[in-house]
């Protein structure tokens, strides 16, 4: 029973103060079992979060550097981190080489950003807008600038802004309008038109409101007018909006897609994707037209209180707004349209609850007309449908943190550093499904398999049958099978040429597996392996499915996938492989 009893401890310690974390640094230096180290090091550094200027207690220094020599790669990476939120200079340093270190595995850089983070590092504004180039951080770099007031940080996500996709440029607006200084380069920038008028939604114009500066407010009233609020008002514009949708041509709800993952699924989820801020929508009445003119044209008319948004003004002058999540006595935590941020109290200048919905008015004014008749059409699908043809981009299947839009045998599948993990032995081959079938498309994703002697695969354009099998194309993992096709419950072998050449053993390999009517290319780490045309494939059968990830039945085994994103329609020409 003691072992609990002290994960409890450690998780209490810093409200506790020193003398218990000082304890807790006793009972790990008497122990060498790293289970029971991983234990209280998770327990510290959960309750560590969102405090700031924590003293480093007494007998840190010679834990430290026991466990710093530890055989288990987590506790060394914990040991480090926390040595770094104590102020221990030569920890501070050693994240900041794993954040800029493009090599390095992106969830330790990650773990290693949030790290330094937690204690506000000063040296950190330089290193994040380095890796401003870098795709596999460039997100959570462009996020991380918001808590700096830095002058080359607009400069510097402005020049990066035409390479980014849309996640990255709502993390870039979000960022740019947090700050005054910020908010006035973003202006500028629309106005230069290097950001799209249309990046800007109506959270980023209450957003720049919050400012109070003269300048952006002239602006703003000159683009976009002043709302109307008055209940008359309300009620002639969906009225207005009632007419136009209902005498134009019905739009199309694979562009409508577009327009949501722009503008709507940063907080709302519909069909297993998408955040969480406001109301989940798939089960939502949205066959109604209606009902989605009155929600979207006058949000705030009923308001739960889950959903009223609050507005934080730090002494640091960045102004964040959203949810109210948990709070106590130490800290917030707010969700946003693109983040979940804990801030410490004596960090908060002013805070103000507003009687309004988060979800902001003028949605439907900041978009062209054909664009909204396109949103209408896909809210009222009562299943997914793929983006357009060459309007989809990349969509990420999987947010890194649970498997929300996945199913699964929860006894094989989770989530650990940012990667969905498989794990054997299993009796029977298991999968783990993504709920949306894809017809064609193209999956980019990152495996891991260890040891390399046990066997994976890809599933794609898959069909479920009973008793969990699983039929469709595969793109084989695994020692002499790395690089071919098979087609699972079906016919067999489809292609036999290996690839193992290409292949890094027990390590991080990229897969590329590109569908496109009946042909089908993989490359694994930029290098052809599959190129084939499938003249036997079943036009109804192999043509649309879903992708699922496979842990093969066996010995023991761990494989790894991480990062995951998938673009429908694509070009049949392989992304990851350079042209010759």
């Amino acid at each position: 029973m003691i072992r609990p009893l002290l994960f409890l401890l450690a998780l209490a310690a810093p409200v506790q103060g020193d003398d218990t974390l000082s304890v807790l640094v006793g009972v790990l230096k008497d122990s060498d079992d790293p289970s029971f180290q991983l234990d209280i090091l998770k327990g510290i550094r959960d309750g560590l979060k969102g405090k700031t200027g924590m003293k480093m207690p007494s007998g840190w220094a010679e834990l430290a550097g026991k466990l710093s020599k530890s055989g288990n790669e987590e506790v060394r990476g914990l040991i480090q981190a926390l040595s770094s939120s104590f102020g221990d200079l030569k920890s501070l340093e050693a994240q900041r080489k794993i954040v800029a270190d493009a090599a390095a595995d992106a969830a330790g850089r990650k773990g290693a950003l949030e790290t330094l983070l937690g204690v506000h590092d000063a040296a950190l504004p330089p290193i994040l807008q380095a890796v401003l180039a870098d795709a596999a951080m460039r997100g959570s770099a462009i996020r991380a600038l918001a808590a700096y007031d830095d002058p080359k940080t607009p400069a510097s996500v402005l020049a990066a802004y035409p390479a980014l996709d849309v996640s990255e440029k709502r993390d870039a607006v979000n960022t740019l309008a947090s700050r005054k200084g910020y908010a006035k380069e973003l202006v500028a920038a629309v106005q230069r038109k290097v950001v799209a008028r249309g990046d800007l939604t109506a959270a980023t114009i209450r957003q720049l409101r919050e400012h109070a500066d003269k300048e952006i407010d002239s602006w703003i009233d000159s683009e976009w007018g002043t709302a109307r609020n008055s209940p008359e008002a309300k009620l002639k514009e969906i009225a207005e909006w009632r007419k136009f949708i209902t005498s134009s041509p019905r739009g199309e709800a694979s562009r409508g897609r577009a327009v949501w993952t722009k503008t709507c699924m940063q907080c709302h989820t519909l069909y297993d994707g998408g955040g969480k801020v406001g109301p989940e929508l798939t089960g939502a009445n949205r066959s109604d037209l209606e009902y989605l003119l009155q929600n979207i044209l006058d949000p705030s008319a009923v308001v739960g209180k889950d959903y009223q948004a609050t507005t934080i003004r730090l002494k640091s002058e960045r102004v964040v707004s959203g949810i109210i999540r948990h709070e106590d006595e130490n800290q917030v935590t707010m969700m946003t349209e693109n983040d979940v941020i804990i801030i410490p109290k004596k960090e908060i200048d002013a805070r103000k609850t507003n009687e309004i919905s988060m979800m902001p008015e003028g949605l439907l004014g900041n978009m062209r007309r054909d664009e909204a008749v396109d949103l209408f059409a896909y809210l009222q699908t009562t299943s997914q449908v793929p983006p357009a043809a060459g309007q989809g981009g990349e969509e990420k299947i999987f947010n890194g943190k649970d498997l929300e839009g996945w199913e699964g045998d929860a006894k094989t599948w989770s989530v650990e550093d940012g990667a969905i993990v498989g794990k054997g032995p299993q009796k029977k081959n298991q999968f783990l499904y993504h709920k949306t079938p894809v017809a064609d498309f193209r999956l980019i994703v990152e495996v891991k398999l260890v040891p390399n002697s046990e066997n994976s695969g890809i599933q794609f354009r898959t069909e479920k049958l009973a008793d969990g099998v699983a039929r469709g194309y595969q793109a084989d993992v695994g020692k002499g099978w790395w690089g071919k096709l098979y087609h699972e419950h079906g016919r067999a072998l489809l292609w036999d040429k290996p690839g193992d050449q290409h292949v890094k053993a027990d390590d991080w390999n990229v897969y590329e597996v590109l569908a496109v009517g009946t042909k089908i290319r993989t490359a694994i780490n930029g290098n052809l392996c599959v190129d084939f045309e499938d003249a036997k494939a079943d036009p109804v059968k192999d043509m649309k499915g879903f992708i699922a990830f496979q842990v093969h039945s066996g010995g023991a085994v761990d494989v790894r996938f991480r990062n995951p994103r998938v673009e429908h329609n694509p070009k049949f020409e392989l992304k990851t492989v350079e042209k010759k």
